[in-house]
């Protein structure tokens, strides 16, 4: 099993990990708070399973902190509880006593030793009844497929209490393991990685017809077509919403891994989306501009390229909204997320459809037939200048 963030991951902060912390930041307590609410004593658990330490050397928050921030900011609200899981043993040092730090303030939490696919049957006893989100972020290969199956299509397959998982599926291994079959290297350990982590050998054609489209023979196609069809297959099983999102180190670099997101309810996506674009946002402002850009620079090119991509959201959202209204007539935004966020999901926050829904109005091209305090819930149709 592949260990969490050891391996000298921890030493610093990078630019992928702020991505993915950005999110987590954003979405948990969001998804901690309002699942909770509907559920007797207000519980919700949080699992994260490849937790390393939980913090940088610097005392900047990694994932496992993250997790206990997002308990703590939502104590008056509800009762979230985060479990932490560590195989490496010098890192579940550091991680049992951050999770100390952190009971000691009043959250609960637990840290655990060892293999996370052995405490998962634990953990989901622990939930049961109640709001789950598995976070298992390995620094190799994930959990192999049966286990995540048996975990998402169980007892957890109802569509409440509301069961999501985010997934890191490494885009490197991947590529690796792709270049691996394409060599017909079949005994090769890494391809026993990937059947068990994919579950079977499905993925080896998949990788090698897409490798084969490519047009600059690298095999970034095949990552890419492998954890799309793994997101497919796995969100089948369990009867979930996909959505895969690569993660770079620079703008134009292959990715490094892929985030999987799982989910059954169209709120999630719509929140998740919203996340995205806001950690998209901070991985760009700390990836900063070029050293090409900044040579004789007379503007931030970042805030630039923002700004361009919000003008351009805009412009889409209002064209997605009408074309929402015209297909579906008197509809509830959030009910249609991925057609309302079309070409530009996890691009531009949730506040703009509030922009994009006004200025509909304001032109006479769509009525806003009932209103809600979140403008995802708000009911359209079209108006008379359509």
């Amino acid at each position: 099993m592949s260990k969490g963030t050891s391996s000298g991951l921890l030493d610093r902060v990078r630019a992928q990990s702020v991505f993915k912390h950005a999110i987590l930041n954003s979405y948990i307590i969001r998804f901690a708070i309002m699942t909770a609410s509907k559920i007797p004593g207000k519980r919700a658990v949080l699992l994260d399973g490849f937790a390393g330490r939980g913090r940088y050397p610097d005392r900047t928050p990694a994932s496992g902190e993250h997790l206990l921030m997002a308990a703590s900011k939502a104590r008056n609200s509800a009762q979230v509880e985060v479990v932490l899981v560590e195989q490496e043993p010098k890192d579940f040092a550091e991680l049992a006593a951050l999770t100390d730090e952190y009971r000691a303030r009043g959250v609960a939490a637990e840290a655990l030793p060892g293999d996370v696919a052995d405490h998962l049957p634990a953990v989901l006893e622990a939930a049961e009844g109640v709001p789950l989100f598995l976070f298992l972020d390995p620094c190799g290969a994930n959990l192999p497929f049966q286990v995540l199956q048996k975990a998402l299509a169980g007892a957890r397959r109802k569509a409440w209490p509301r069961t999501e998982a985010l997934l890191n599926i490494s885009a490197d291994l991947t590529r690796r393991a792709a270049g691996v079959i394409n060599k017909r290297q079949l005994d090769h350990k890494v391809v026993a990685l990937m059947d068990r982590m994919c579950g079977g050998a499905w993925w080896q054609q998949v990788a090698l017809r897409a490798h084969a489209t490519s047009p600059d023979g690298s095999f970034e196609t095949a990552a890419e077509a492998v954890v799309v069809e793994y997101a497919r297959r796995l969100a089948m099983a369990a009867r979930m919403k996909p959505v895969v999102v690569p993660v770079r180190r620079q703008v134009h670099h292959q990715p490094v891994y892929h985030l999987v997101f799982l989910t059954r309810d169209e709120h999630g996506l719509w929140l998740f989306g919203d996340a995205l674009a806001a950690a998209r946002e901070k991985w760009l402002r700390v990836l900063g501009p070029s050293d090409e850009d900044v040579e004789g620079m007379l503007f931030n090119p970042v805030e630039g390229q923002l700004q361009a991509e919000h003008d351009r959201g805009l412009e889409r959202l209002k064209q997605n909204i009408l074309e929402v209204a015209r297909q579906h007539g008197r509809a509830k935004l959030v009910q249609h997320t991925l057609m309302v966020f079309d070409g530009i999901y996890g691009e531009v926050p949730e506040k703009f459809v509030t922009t994009a829904v006004r200025k509909l109005e304001e032109a006479g091209q769509l009525h806003i037939a009932t209103k809600a305090r979140k403008a995802r819930d708000w009911i359209v149709e079209l108006g008379p200048g359509s």
